[in-house]
């Protein structure tokens, strides 16, 4: 039986070789920029953004089984901590650190009590948080900017330092988000996650403080999801409400969730190395209807692989293993 909770996503290889494929990927990753134009340095940012924003989507939803539909307000939020901090002086290292507190701040103060919803009224209610964190934002206005926007004082680095700069960090959000995944998995607290999105009633006759604990992840999530927006904000230099809280970004964090494999650890960085370079490459190679030949493409893989691909392709290695071995 695979188990998508394991660190590798379920079953084998064991941990040790799976964690010398992963530090192998990253060192790889690292050196990348060596090698790499413009373009392709920025669609691998995009891509460490997102794979960040969902291991942050994973906690809550994944591990927890809450699905936050509005999950992106935190990045918007992050984006505007760190936006505001600059603007008033901070360094980024130091403003990136209040995108993150800021952030899980926000996630621990409404969690109370919009995490005693359950199901649908949960996932309407964080929808709803999103949508009022942009007219927030805009009618406090002053040093958020308002509906005008707010410009981050820019970098005395050269574009082209700059952007491995930023490269790099992104890829730093998400080798850290995924070990924390994987340290929380091996923890009492993940246990706990995971009893509460098995049966939150059992859990809570366990002696699981349920609320607490749900608490505690959302804010983790938020953590997480808060450093890609803060991180982000730097990158493009200017963030505006609409942009900032685009519903869009967590409708596509959930896309590679799914796709990749919800409650593992290493397939929401699958899926969003998947689905951003399959948008990337239709985009190219389809101009005038790439979102049909996208669209099209997403419906396939979700009927080959209804429960992620990390799932499925540990399925058919155990299959063939199988056939293999019988022959």
């Amino acid at each position: 039986m695979i188990s998508p909770s394991s660190p590798s996503g379920g079953g084998r290889p064991p941990p040790l070789l799976f964690w010398a494929f992963f530090a192998a990927g990253a060192v790889v990753l690292a050196l990348a920029p060596l090698a790499l134009n413009n373009y392709w340095l920025r669609v691998l940012t995009t891509v460490f953004m997102y794979a960040t924003v969902t291991q942050g989507l994973n906690v809550i939803v994944g591990l927890t089984g809450y699905h936050a539909f509005g999950n992106a307000v935190f990045f918007g939020f992050g984006a505007y901590a760190c936006g505001v901090a600059m603007t008033l002086g901070a360094p980024f290292p130091v403003a990136l650190i209040a995108a993150v507190a800021f952030s899980a701040l926000v996630a621990g103060i409404v969690g109370w009590p919009i995490l005693r919803l359950r199901g649908h009224y949960f996932a309407i209610a964080t929808v709803a948080l999103n949508l009022a964190a942009i007219q927030l934002v805009i009618q406090v206005g002053g040093v958020t900017g308002g509906a005008e926007g707010l410009p981050l004082p820019l970098s005395d680095l050269p574009p082209g330092p700059l952007y491995r700069a930023i490269y790099l960090v992104m890829l730093a959000g998400m080798v850290v988000s995924t070990l924390l995944v994987a340290f929380i998995l091996t923890r009492p607290f993940g246990y706990a996650l995971r009893a509460i999105r098995d049966g939150e009633r059992a859990a809570g006759v366990m002696g699981i403080d349920t609320t607490a604990t749900k608490v505690a992840a959302w804010a983790l999530s938020a953590g997480i999801t808060g450093f890609a927006g803060g991180v982000w904000a730097y990158w493009i230099t200017f963030i505006e409400p609409a942009s900032a809280f685009d519903p869009a970004i967590g409708v596509k964090a959930y896309m590679m969730l799914i796709l990749g494999g919800m409650g593992t650890v290493i397939g929401p960085v699958l899926g969003a190395f998947v689905l951003e370079f399959l948008s990337t490459l239709v985009w190219g190679g389809f101009l005038q209807a790439h979102q049909i030949v996208f669209g099209v493409l997403i419906v396939v893989i979700c009927l080959v692989a209804p429960n992620g691909m990390l799932v499925a392709g540990r399925s058919l290695i155990q299959r063939w293993r199988s056939r293999h071995g019988a022959a």
